[in-house]
């Protein structure tokens, strides 16, 4: 048998059922205030960046001038580390290429033709895991766009060694938005 108190509710919501339906729906909206800040209001928080990938131009060309550089070749890109972002669920995704390349004496991540779940407060890592979380990591900053071509520079610093996926993190809700495992081939 139900407490005196519980049971006076009970007979209370019987007796008024507009007062049962009220109930409930402001129950329903409670619960569905949170699963559309989640999936919904992150895909207004979406933006493009297209930007080529930087070049160097070579030692013996800019030790001898303009004249002698304007006929000359920038030195290509080369690949060091790939992968390819991934889906993790319906709110957390990511698409695209991502390559770290060495241009001259500098090195960079290139996110190449990406598109990427819109969360707030997001950003880029370059984790020791390829799993996904963070672990030790290298904080590259804010994600500077969800869709595009764009690039981080990666501090000297930064022993490639140890690296094993970059991770795009949501720090405001302390999940992997997406990441990509890397590897030499």
């Amino acid at each position: 048998m139900m407490p005196r108190a519980r049971m006076g509710g009970m007979i209370a919501l019987r007796r008024h059922p507009r007062l049962a339906a009220t109930a409930l729906a402001a129950l329903v909206a409670a619960a569905a205030v949170p699963v559309v800040a989640y999936v919904i209001v992150p895909q207004l928080v979406r933006s493009t960046l297209v930007e080529d990938l930087p070049t160097a131009t070579p030692v013996s060309a800019a030790a001898s001038g303009p004249a002698a550089s304007a006929g000359t070749a920038s030195v290509a890109a080369e690949t060091l580390l790939q992968g390819r972002l991934v889906r993790i669920s319906v709110a957390d995704y990511g698409s695209g290429a991502i390559r770290i390349v060495r241009v001259g004496s500098e090195r960079f991540v290139r996110f190449e033709d990406v598109d990427i779940a819109g969360a707030p407060d997001m950003y880029v890592y370059l984790s020791d895991r390829t799993d996904g979380k963070p672990g030790a990591f290298v904080d590259l900053g804010k994600l500077r766009a969800t869709n595009g071509s764009f690039n981080y520079a990666i501090p000297a610093s930064v022993d490639l060694a140890s690296v094993r996926s970059l991770v795009v993190w949501c720090r405001q809700f302390n999940v992997t938005v997406t990441y990509a495992a890397l590897g030499s081939g």
